[in-house]
């Protein structure tokens, strides 16, 4: 059944939660409608014009707000296909039937979560997974779609706090739950708790609707087509290696017209230990990393350069310098993003200490080596703890800000490994997937872990899910596709990576070395780039 022109995604209320008063009480206020509610405490001011969905609170004391729910009805089809946005870059984001389930870790064994720290790059740790079939949650917006028709629910705002959206199938539910401010709200205040759009249509008039909405626009990139070194040599790098892969490049790239289109050669991890961003290994690399920059930019090539500014890991020197550095928790541990490396730790971006390294380490890489791309990394490693008055959407929106003072309004930011919403607008590309790999969709053993796992399978899907966000919140990077013959792919799924890259994302990259590739690849190769640039120069 089609969706009705009013008749589907109604609000039906809301609840805030507050502490209020000399004894600190707790406070519910509970409102079936989008209406005011006055109170003695603070005043809830609610309201829907058929799109946009608005509830701020007028202080008359001061008060902290604790929760804000907003309840929605929405009659689920039985042939509903619901799309949840994942927490993170990694996380899935697909389109699911309305009755399926969401696996966490709950069925993990937790000495191997705790031991490979398999809910870091997640939401499992602040975050309840209920298993119930058509019970299932996401962040920032989501869709529902029956045949061409779809709606869309989708923050409008972020940036004050991240909004959990959950939906209950069977009891015709759509919940938003947003982060409320950390902080006391002053007497005389009045502060917009949640902001939300309820748009309609196909596909792209729902998501255009929204932007709009939200007065959010991408930032003007061109898009890019090259290389990068990860899925080559993985940490393996040198500058000899290094060269050979940019003489390859330049050599496949010269047989083509690329007008419109960045070149990029993007060097990855391996350079450096992670966090010791300046003591560049002077084995791999004897003459350091400016020379190569100026050498790949010499020929029109964009030169850029992976980093992870928010993690430092464990046996790195910042760590044994710099203890005080590191994020803790509540109960004083250090809070770990996960396995990668010697294992990944967060620093405190809040730490005035932290913030002056982060700004000068961009600054060099940018003004001093001439790298003009950053690939920035584990960005959520910002929000992983609220503190300093802060809530995560507040902490990663100040992170994202730091990362553009350091670097530069002009040069080009890749983000990873985000909560999609706090670039939006602020990042030029933004990889909107988990890591491909070398086969389909790794061992089965590893396809009971985390939804943020290695898979190309996934990656894919993902590429697919959130395709509608390339061209309007940023460029998407869809990760890189493979044509070579080492890697564990039919034909049939190389060029399904290949075309799905090519025509629904603003980052076309490879890691296979270009000068090898056989007269097949190539011609696959160029259909494809003909399909990407033609995306662009027809507007």
């Amino acid at each position: 059944m089609p969706y009705g022109a009013r008749a589907s995604m109604k609000p039906v209320g809301y609840t805030v939660e507050l502490r209020a008063g000399e004894l600190d009480e707790r406070v519910t206020v509970s409102c079936e409608g989008m209406r005011d509610v006055p109170g003695e405490h603070a005043s809830i001011e609610a309201s829907f014009d058929g799109e946009v969905l608005d509830v701020a609170l007028v202080a008359h004391a001061d008060v902290t707000v604790e929760t804000l729910t907003v309840v929605l009805r929405h009659a689920f089809a039985t042939d509903e296909l619901v799309l949840l946005n994942g927490y993170q870059s990694w996380t899935d984001a697909v389109e699911r039937p309305a009755w399926s389930r969401m696996r966490g870790l709950k069925n993990v064994p937790s000495r191997i979560v705790d031991a490979y720290a398999l809910d870091g790059g997640g939401d499992y740790r602040f975050t309840d997974y209920d298993r119930t079939p058509g019970c299932m949650h996401g962040f920032t917006y989501a869709t529902f779609r029956r045949g061409d028709g779809l709606v869309l629910v989708g923050s409008l705002d972020e940036s004050h706090g991240f909004t959990t959206i959950r939906i209950d199938a069977r009891a015709g539910l759509v919940k938003l739950e947003t982060e409320c401010p950390r902080r006391r709200i002053p007497a005389g205040r009045r502060v917009v708790l949640g902001s939300y759009a309820v748009t309609r249509g196909t596909v792209e008039g729902a998501y255009d609707r929204w932007f709009e909405l939200s007065g959010i626009e991408a930032r003007p990139a061109s898009p890019l087509v090259g290389y990068t070194s990860w899925y080559r040599h993985y940490g393996d790098i040198s500058e000899e290696k290094l060269k050979a892969d940019y003489r390859g490049l330049v050599a496949q790239l010269d047989g083509f017209d690329t007008t419109g289109a960045l070149r990029l050669f993007q060097i990855d991890d391996g350079y450096c230990k992670v966090g010791d961003w300046l003591d560049v290994d002077e084995r791999k690399f004897p003459r350091g990393l400016a020379p190569l920059a100026r050498a790949i930019e010499g020929e029109g090539v964009v030169a850029g350069l992976w980093a992870a500014p928010f993690v430092c890991e464990k046996d790195s020197r910042l760590a044994a310098e710099h203890p005080g550095w590191i994020l803790r928790d509540e109960t004083g541990a250090l809070v770990r993003t996960g396995c990668q490396w010697s294992g990944g730790l967060a620093l405190d971006t809040r730490n005035p200490e932290v913030r002056s390294y982060v700004l000068e380490v961009l600054q060099i890489m940018t003004r001093e080596w001439g790298f003009k791309l950053l690939k920035l990394d584990f960005l959520y490693a910002a929000c992983l703890v609220e503190r300093d008055g802060m809530n995560r959407g507040e902490l990663m929106a100040d992170a994202i800000d730091l990362l553009r003072r350091g670097m530069g309004e002009d040069c080009l930011l890749l983000a990873c490994g985000v909560p999609l919403a706090s670039v939006f607008g602020r990042a030029d590309y933004c990889r909107i997937g988990c890591d491909v790999g070398l086969d389909w969709d790794d061992k089965p053993h590893m396809r009971l872990l985390h939804r943020e796992r290695v898979s190309t399978r996934n990656s894919l899907a993902n590429t697919y899910g959130r395709a509608p966000l390339d061209g309007r919140a940023f460029g998407c990077d869809p990760d890189v596709f493979f044509l070579r013959d080492d890697v564990k792919l039919t034909q049939g799924q190389r060029d399904e990576l290949l075309f799905a890259d090519a025509d629904l994302g603003s980052v076309f990259l490879t890691s296979d070395d270009m000068g090898s590739w056989s007269e097949f690849a190539r011609a696959r190769f160029a259909k494809a780039l003909d399909l990407f640039l033609g995306r662009f120069r027809n507007g």
